[in-house]
């Protein structure tokens, strides 16, 4: 396995490859324990997010759930969020990239610069589903990590206040333009120019940014410039700069669905040459992301549309080219379908798993809480038991405490023998009990007494045959309309009332001296 250091390098360098990640993910398969590998797998996502390799964001997004499923609330479970938001990006699933980025949001481990870029990708998220209301709350929510908590003057600019405002207003035109405000879009155009105009910014910070912006006004324009042919020259024109090398940088990336809004107006404008080598450019370019089914679609037009026996030669290939990324855009479909499927399931077991006592495997205070109000919207009559055992402390002080939760055990797997199929026992608190029944009060009062008196349930300590005993209180559902607090607090009330009579009952051979 790479060392952090040795994955952050070769990302820097332009040195990370395929087959890295191939070697990464295939070692972290042979581990057993990946919560003590959180780092290497946040820098793995990071360098499958920086060179587009989606074909390993699957299954490393199945070791990311897999560390994360049993971790506490930790600065590593808040980096494996982080991981997993930078995952579905490459995948372009907007659910879940908002998902793990509220939950990175929520996390309580976050950091100034990694919270900013969550809150930018899950705006761009809401925007690819045109929910730009949406994403424009959750750009401000970026914003609002500068206004509220400036940083430090002495911080380098990819860290700065003053990048966070670039990346503001550089995404505000998208969101603006998405809810129908040209004006608001023109507005925060001016105001991205006006940064980098006023402040000092590094040559390299600069560039970035004036790249970037050149294409954000390109695509302004095309909202406010009604003249087609305009706006066809000028994106060819741009592309042609960005084909001799001009607008080449590793670390500007684009969205593809942008570029086919223009390849759209050229189909409109009849450039089927130009839009082939352009479609071919972007084909081959590896700053650009997001499904490149739109690409293939209009250079197939193209070619269908061409005087050019030559491209009209291409056909066959650019059918391929399309039917080939509709195959691979269902197979992302199935693919996700089936993590998404997967990791229903293992919430399921989780959920189960997280609703039993551990020691006893009866359903807990917790399922309780979560159930009781359905057991009793669905058994309109019915009652609820409070349970306390007599003489748990003596057994614990007295044979010690892997005897007392045998007495525990012993208890709970009689009385789920001796109830009802449809009646629940949780265990409530230490030696407390609950019982949630359809039967009418004087019913289980007749099996529990029954149970305590003429079946009692025998334990065995030391080759000594013991009678569990126990004290109980029970409450009618419509005696307190249903109210969980108030059948819980008067069956409590009625187990100690019961708790003196229940003793005298014991018989000298099962009562604990």
């Amino acid at each position: 396995m790479y060392t952090v250091e040795e994955i952050k390098n070769k990302v820097k360098t332009g040195t990370w490859t395929k087959e890295d990640v191939a070697r990464c993910v295939e070692e972290l398969k042979q581990i057993s324990d990946f919560t003590v590998y959180t780092e290497e797998i946040y820098y793995i996502s990071y360098g499958i997010f920086a060179y587009n390799f989606r074909e390993y964001a699957y299954p490393l997004i199945e070791i990311c759930r897999e560390a994360g499923v049993h971790m506490e609330r930790s600065k590593e479970k808040s980096r494996l969020y982080l991981a997993l938001v930078r995952l579905y990006f490459c995948l372009g699933f907007p659910p879940k990239i908002v998902e793990y980025g509220l939950k990175y949001a929520n996390s309580g481990f976050t950091l100034r610069s990694p919270l900013k870029s969550v809150y930018n990708t899950i705006v761009a998220a809401f925007s690819d589903c045109g929910l730009f209301f949406e994403a424009d709350f959750y750009l401000e929510k970026m914003m609002d990590i500068s206004r509220l908590d400036p940083c430090d003057s002495s911080v380098d600019f990819w860290n700065s206040d003053t990048l966070n405002e670039l990346v503001y207003y550089d995404s505000k035109v998208y969101v603006k333009l998405g809810m129908g405000d040209v004006a608001g879009a023109e507005q925060a155009a001016v105001d991205m120019q006006a940064i980098l105009t006023e402040r000092e910014i590094p040559e390299d910070g600069r560039a970035f940014f004036l790249l970037q912006k050149e294409f954000t006004d390109l695509y302004l324009r095309l909202y406010q410039q009604k003249d087609k042919a305009v706006i066809a020259e000028e994106f060819n024109s741009y592309m042609k700069k960005m084909e001799a090398g001009e607008g080449a940088r590793d670390t500007l990336s684009f969205c593809v669905c942008y570029f086919g809004e223009f390849l759209q107006v050229m189909a409109e404008e009849e450039r089927w040459d130009d839009i082939i080598r352009i479609g071919s450019y972007i084909k081959n370019a590896r700053n650009f992301s997001g499904s490149f089914c739109p690409v293939y679609k209009l250079m197939r037009t193209a070619a269908y549309g061409s005087d050019r026996e030559e491209l009209r030669r291409q056909i066959p290939e650019f059918e391929r080219m399309y039917l080939e990324s509709l195959e691979q855009e269902k197979e992302n479909y199935d693919q996700m379908v089936r993590l998404l499927t997967r990791e229903e399931l293992r919430i399921e077991r989780l959920k189960v798993s997280m609703e039993k006592d551990a020691l006893t495997g009866c359903l807990n205070r917790a399922a309780f809480d979560h159930n009781s109000k359905r057991f009793m919207k669905n058994h309109k009559k019915g009652s609820l038991v409070f349970i306390d055992l007599d003489y748990l402390k003596l057994i614990n002080d007295c044979y010690g405490h892997e005897n007392g939760d045998r007495y525990l055990v012993c208890f709970a797997e009689n009385m789920k023998c001796a109830m009802d199929r449809q009646d629940l026992l949780y265990r409530y608190a230490g030696d407390e009990f609950l019982i949630l029944s359809a039967l009418e009060p004087e019913q289980i009062q007749e099996r529990l007494n029954e149970i305590l008196e003429k079946s009692p349930i025998h334990f065995d300590i030391n080759g000594e045959i013991r009678n569990i005993s126990f004290s109980y209180g029970i409450v009618a559902f419509e005696e307190k309309k249903g109210k969980i607090a108030d059948l819980v607090k008067e069956a409590d009330q009625r187990m100690y009332q019961c708790k003196s009579r229940n003793h005298e009952r014991i018989s000298k051979r099962g009562a604990a001296e």
